[in-house]
């Protein structure tokens, strides 16, 4: 099987509990999916792309390689929409979104959710977790977080092939009494928990974000100049934060 990249294998790496379902979206040849599926890291591995021939393909991969008795019933292929996966109340899965932009993956998480708070009302608690890796977009993303009342569990910066990727791992819990993130694990629209700003790439990084936000500006009118301007400063405090810990 193909070396997973370096995201991939960091989303690998942060998968440690057991799973009833893990939905490998956008799973273009399926390398994540293959993966866990190897380690059983679910009692089903779901692969979902829209594309038609990699489905395909990765079902004829499946079946040649993964069709014995210990893994026949562990996978499940669905050339669909990641808006139409065909979700059920479980006791514990993990929704993979990764190597699409943030704006695909902002739709593909509100729709999904309002999915499961459909399925809250028959079912009393759900709880799902989220893993997202945005190709950009990423404070948006966290935004979008932040207003589902998302909780973070965890969030790593990551390089590969000279791109900075934040990975973004998070929990939604639907009930009809209690929606509301647990403050011990709140979402910063920045992050908080991933920077390291004496390691030089994460310098990198953030200055490469600020410079992108502060080119915006040149083309921006004047409303979107102060939403920009409040965001360039919300990445700048963590300089200021920094030093201020030194």
């Amino acid at each position: 099987m193909k070396k997973i990249s370096s995201r991939l294998q960091k989303i690998d790496s942060i998968i440690n509990a057991n799973y009833q379902s893990i939905w490998d979206c956008c799973c273009d040849h399926g390398l994540l999916g293959l993966t866990l599926l190897k380690r059983k890291a679910a009692s089903t591995i779901h692969f979902v792309d829209i594309v038609p021939s990699l489905t395909s393909q990765l079902e004829s991969l499946l079946q040649k390689h993964f069709s014995t008795e210990d893994f026949v019933q562990r996978w499940q292929v669905h050339c669909t929409d990641v808006i139409k996966i065909p979700l059920t109340p479980q006791d514990k899965q993990l929704v993979i979104i990764a190597g699409v932009g943030g704006e695909l993956i902002i739709q593909f998480i509100e729709s999904l959710i309002n999915k499961f708070h459909e399925m809250s009302f028959t079912k009393p608690t759900i709880e799902v977790e989220f893993i997202l890796c945005a190709v950009h977009y990423n404070y948006q993303v966290r935004q979008t977080l932040i207003k589902n009342n998302c909780s973070l569990l965890g969030e790593y910066i990551v390089t590969e092939n000279k791109r900075f990727y934040e990975i973004i791992h998070v929990k939604k819990q639907f009930s009809v009494l209690v929606n509301t993130p647990d403050s011990l694990n709140e979402i910063s629209s920045t992050g908080h928990t991933m920077w390291d700003l004496s390691i030089t790439s994460h310098q990198q990084y953030l200055t490469e974000t600020i410079s992108h936000y502060q080119r915006m500006l040149l083309s921006a009118n004047n409303n979107e100049q102060i939403a920009i301007n409040h965001i360039i400063e919300q990445y700048a405090s963590l300089v200021y934060q920094t030093n201020n810990k030194s």
